[in-house]
């Protein structure tokens, strides 16, 4: 059998090893030809492989060509985990929140079971296949909902659904479509308490316990500098938006926005709260065509708009880019980790 691994990301190396560990042979095919260091890898996609294996963050377009070309399937780490894994599992989406009830849920099952935490929020999910786990937590985009081929869950959440990512699915229709594949689990659910959710699952109520927050999910520095870096999207920043008003007890402060507004379709925002709206970035110049603020200000990178900042009266901050990293970052935690270190940098030095 002819197996291909396109993409050689970190999903891709983690296909590896799973297809080493089963003794499959293949070879990988990658963009990006600087990776080409030994006789695995092909400049030949279109050829008789008769599986394909893929990340499901790749587009659609992408997706459906190797849907074409593959003789026999074409499949993500997840339907193979899905197949295989031998947890119960329980997998959550939604536009918001998604995230965090994920990671709230863990700690709650932590404290009596071996819980894995996967998928759009966690490690690699072949690399937990089998290892004992009694539940699998499975974050699940809408683009991985999207491609998997069959829905093996124990356990679907659901928490909303608001337009988002049309940029890849084409519509909102197509969007809800996909998030609504998380009810094809054995059972379903809307719920967003984990105290609740927990209870679902097990029968048992959870000892309450002070739950931990993701990092830079509205994680207070300092009581007037708030990062918010995991905001990727307007409704998370608008939610964002919302708490600050009522944490600076709406006294002035300052909103940092960034990212990709490619992601979001280019939608204009309102920001209803902040007295100033900083911009930086590469996208800068997008993402001020989108945000309708009086006070906008554009600088170059987040050093700059710190130090203005810090000639200032008004220091209160809310780092809620709003967008998807884009070319200005790799991931929500390099972004909050660079905000946190130009912050001691310059405000608390």
């Amino acid at each position: 059998m002819k197996s291909l691994i396109y993409g050689y990301g970190i999903t891709g190396k983690s296909i590896e090893r799973y297809l080493i560990k089963n003794n499959i042979d293949y070879k990988i095919y990658d963009d990006n030809k600087d990776l080409y260091t030994s006789d695995k890898f092909t400049n030949i996609l279109k050829d008789n492989w008769d599986v394909i294996y893929c990340s499901p963050g790749i587009n659609k377009a992408d997706f459906e060509e190797l849907k074409f070309i593959a003789k026999e399937d074409v499949l993500t780490d997840l339907d193979i985990f899905m197949a295989q894994d031998t947890s119960i599992k329980i997998g959550i989406t939604g536009t918001n929140r998604k995230s965090t009830t994920c990671f709230h849920l863990h700690q709650l099952l932590s404290k009596d079971y071996a819980v894995n935490l996967i998928g759009n929020i966690g490690e690699p999910v072949l690399d937990y296949l089998n290892t004992g786990a009694k539940f699998s937590i499975i974050e699940f985009s809408s683009q991985q909902l999207d491609k998997l081929k069959e829905i093996k869950l124990d356990y679907g959440v659901l928490l909303n659904i608001a337009p988002d990512h049309i940029d890849y699915h084409g519509s909102f229709e197509e969007y809800k479509s996909s998030k609504d594949r998380i009810l094809e689990a054995k059972e379903k659910s809307y719920e967003n308490n984990p105290y609740k959710l927990f209870h679902w699952i097990t029968g048992k109520e959870a000892e309450v316990i002070n739950l931990k927050n993701l990092p830079f999910r509205f994680e207070i520095i300092t009581k007037s500098i708030i990062n918010d870096s995991k905001s990727t999207n307007m409704h998370s920043l608008d939610y964002a938006i919302k708490k600050a008003n009522q944490h600076f007890n709406n006294d002035k402060y300052n909103l940092i926005i960034c990212g990709n507004p490619a992601k979001e379709d280019f939608r204009t925002f309102n920001p209803d709260g902040p007295e100033h709206t900083f911009i930086f970035g590469l996208h800068a110049n997008e993402i001020n065509k989108c945000i309708n603020h009086s006070e906008k200000k554009l600088h170059k990178n987040l050093s700059d708009v710190l130090i203005e900042i810090s000639n200032n009266k008004n220091q209160n901050i809310l780092f809620s880019p709003g967008y998807p990293s884009g070319d200005d970052f790799k991931n929500f935690e390099e972004r909050g980790e660079y905000f946190n270190k130009l912050v001691h940098e310059i405000l608390l030095k």
